[in-house]
C-alpha cells in the first residue's frame, strides 16, 4: 500500500478539486491502515487519495458522496492494509451493498477527480498514471446503454451499480492546465513513490 507524508498526501487529496474549492475542503489522511480527520473544511467537500481496488488517486467528494460513497472507498483501503486479498475485498464490499452498510446516493451530487495524477492499474497490472482529469455524477444503477457511453471517448458510466458514476472527461486545454498546475506536486509524488 503506498504511502505519501501526511502533507504530500494532503496536498494531493485536494489536487482533485478546482483551486476555488481547495482550501475548504475537509481531507483524510491513511495512517497507521486507518483514514483519519487531518483537517476540517468549511465547504461541503471531503477529499482523500484513495486507494480503491488497488488504485492510487486523488477523489473529492460532496456531502452526499462523503455520506454514500465515501465510506466503501475508506473500507476498501482498510481491508487491503490488513492484507486481504482484492477478491476478498469486493466480496466484502457487495455484501456490505446486500447488508445495507452501504447505500447508494439518494440524490443527485458531485465527485471531482480533476487531477492529473491518477494511477490506476493497467492491463499490466502495473500502477500508471493513466486517467485524464474528469468531473463525476452520480449515478446510481445507469449503464452505458443508457447514455450511450463511450469509455474513454466520451462521457460514460464507471463502476455501473449503486456507486455508478457519471464521467465527463475534461478537455484538452483543461487537462493541459491542469498539468502544468500539478507540474510541481507530481515530481514530489513520484519521486516519493516511484510511480511515473
Amino acid at each position: 500500500m503506498i504511502q505519501l507524508p501526511r502533507e504530500t498526501e494532503m496536498r494531493l487529496a485536494v489536487n482533485a478539486l478546482p483551486k476555488a474549492l481547495q482550501d475548504g475542503a475537509s481531507i483524510l489522511v491513511l495512517e497507521s491502515g486507518a483514514y483519519v480527520k487531518a483537517k476540517q473544511g468549511t465547504n461541503p467537500f471531503t477529499c482523500i487519495v484513495s486507494r480503491r481496488s488497488g488504485n492510487f488517486y486523488p477523489v473529492c467528494f460532496d456531502e452526499e458522496g462523503t455520506r454514500t460513497i465515501l465510506p466503501a472507498y475508506v473500507d476498501d483501503a482498510v481491508m487491503r492494509v490488513k492484507g486481504m486479498s482484492g477478491e476478498e475485498v469486493e466480496r466484502l464490499l457487495a455484501k456490505g451493498f446486500a447488508d445495507g452498510k452501504y447505500q447508494p446516493p439518494a440524490r443527485a451530487g458531485i465527485a471531482y477527480m480533476l487531477s492529473p495524477l491518477n494511477y490506476m492499474i493497467g492491463k499490466d497490472g502495473k500502477l500508471a498514471r493513466n486517467a485524464p482529469p474528469h468531473t463525476m455524477f452520480y449515478a446510481p444503477f445507469l449503464t452505458d446503454g443508457m447514455v450511450a457511453g463511450m469509455p474513454g471517448r466520451t462521457a460514460f458510466i464507471d463502476r455501473p451499480g449503486p456507486h455508478g458514476m457519471f464521467i465527463v472527461l475534461a478537455g484538452e486545454k483543461e487537462r493541459e492546465k491542469y498539468l502544468a498546475e500539478s507540474k510541481e506536486l507530481m515530481d514530489e509524488v513520484e519521486r516519493t513513490t516511484g510511480l511515473k
